[in-house]
C-alpha cells in the first residue's frame, strides 16, 4: 500500500500559467461512492497524499506514512473498516487531495479517528481572477481531533490564514485577512484550486473513512482474498495420515501467509475445527497432517483479520477404505517348527 506524494502535483502547477488549466476540472461523476481496499484511488483528481504541516511549498520534504486497514476503530462511519495511517515522524500530514473548480463550492471532507488524538492541517491553494500569473493563494488552518470518537472535518467551514505565494520560489508575496474559503472568495474573488486535509502532524497514528473528494466518497473495506486447499491423496486406508496444505492469495495472486484452521466433516454433516490456526511457512503454505478413519470432507477456514473478512476454501473429499484384512495364520508348521529328521 502506498500514499502518493503531492510534490508532483505542486511541480506541475508551478509550471503552468494558471492553476485553472490543471486543477479546475469538474469531478467525473458527482455523488459516486467507491469502495477501496487500500490508499490508492486510481483517480488523478482525488487521492491520498502527504505534505509538510508547516509549509506546503517549502524545500523540506514531507515523509510518507505507512498504511493499513483496520476494523473500526470504534464504529466506522461507513462499513466496518477504515484506513489507518502511521506517520514516520512528526511534522508531516497525510490525507486526501481534492481538486475543485470553485472555492465557494468546495465540497471535500473526511472522518478522522485517533485513539490518542491527532493534530492536522488543512491546505487550500486557489487562483482568483486577480491572482498574478505564476502565483496562487495558499490558505492554511490547523485542525485537531480528540480521542474516543470519529470527528467530521470539512475545510469549507475552517478559517484559514491566506498567503499569496510565488509558485516557482515558494516565497510569500502578500497576505490577506483570515477567512473561510467562502469569505476569502467574497473579498478576493472565486476560482479553482486544490485542497489537502491531513493529520499526523504530531506523529500519532490515525484512521480515515468516508473521505469525500472531487465529488466522490471513498469507503475503505476488506481486501479480497482467496483460500485454496490440496491433499497429498484423495483416497486412503482407514488409519492412514493425509497431508493437507492450504494457501491464501490476494487479487494479484500473491501469497499473504494468513493462518488457517482445518475443518472436517462426514459428507453432509456439520463442519468442526480439527486444528488450531496453522501458520504458513516461508513459501506462504500452511500444512498439517490428519489421520482419517472414514471418508471425510476437508476445507480451510481463514479467520477474520483487521484487513480481510473470514473465508473458506472449497471442500475436498478423501475417500477412506477399510484396512485390508490381515492374512489368516497357517495351521501347518513352519520349516523351523517341523520335527527334526531321525
Amino acid at each position: 500500500m502506498h500514499v502518493r506524494s503531492l510534490m508532483a502535483a505542486v511541480a506541475v502547477a508551478a509550471m503552468t500559467t494558471t492553476l485553472g488549466t490543471v486543477l479546475g476540472a469538474a469531478p467525473a461523476q458527482a455523488g459516486e461512492t467507491r469502495t477501496l481496499s487500500g490508499p490508492s484511488t486510481g483517480d488523478a483528481g482525488a487521492y491520498l497524499t502527504f505534505v509538510r504541516c508547516d509549509d506546503l511549498f517549502g524545500a523540506e520534504a514531507a515523509t510518507a506514512p505507512r498504511s493499513r486497514l483496520n476494523l473500526g476503530p470504534y464504529a466506522a462511519p461507513l462499513g466496518r473498516r477504515s484506513l489507518g495511517l502511521v506517520p514516520a515522524a512528526a511534522g508531516s500530514a497525510a490525507g486526501p487531495y481534492a481538486g475543485f473548480s470553485s472555492l465557494t463550492a468546495l465540497d471535500t471532507s473526511l472522518s478522522v479517528a485517533a485513539t490518542g488524538g491527532s493534530q492536522g492541517v488543512s491546505w487550500l491553494v486557489a487562483v482568483t481572477p486577480t491572482t498574478p500569473r505564476g502565483a496562487a493563494w495558499s490558505g492554511r488552518a490547523a485542525v485537531s481531533v480528540a480521542p474516543g470518537a470519529w470527528a467530521h472535518v470539512a475545510p469549507a467551514a475552517l478559517t484559514h490564514e491566506w498567503t499569496l505565494v510565488d509558485l516557482t520560489t515558494g516565497a510569500a508575496l502578500d497576505r490577506a485577512t483570515d477567512a473561510t474559503p467562502g469569505g476569502f472568495a467574497a473579498e478576493h474573488g472565486d476560482g479553482p484550486g486544490f485542497a489537502v486535509t491531513g493529520f499526523g502532524c504530531d506523529g500519532r497514528p490515525f484512521n480515515l473513512d468516508a473521505v469525500r473528494a472531487s465529488g466522490t466518497t471513498f469507503d475503505f473495506e476488506a481486501v479480497a482474498l482467496t483460500t485454496s486447499v490440496a491433499v497429498d491423496a484423495t483416497s486412503s486406508e482407514a488409519g492412514e495420515e493425509v497431508t493437507v496444505s492450504g494457501t491464501v492469495t490476494d487479487a494479484a495472486g500473491r501469497f499473504t501467509g494468513d493462518p488457517l484452521v482445518l475443518q472436517t466433516r462426514s459428507p453432509g454433516g456439520e463442519w468442526t475445527s480439527a486444528t488450531a490456526p496453522v501458520l504458513a511457512d516461508r513459501e506462504g503454505v500452511s500444512r498439517t497432517t490428519v489421520r482419517l478413519d472414514a471418508t471425510t470432507e476437508l476445507r480451510w477456514h481463514r479467520p477474520e483479520s483487521q484487513y480481510a473478512d473470514e473465508g473458506w476454501s472449497d471442500p475436498v473429499t478423501v475417500t477412506v477404505e477399510p484396512q485390508a484384512d490381515a492374512p489368516e495364520p497357517s495351521e501347518d508348521p513352519t520349516p523351523s517348527e517341523a520335527p527334526a529328521q531321525q
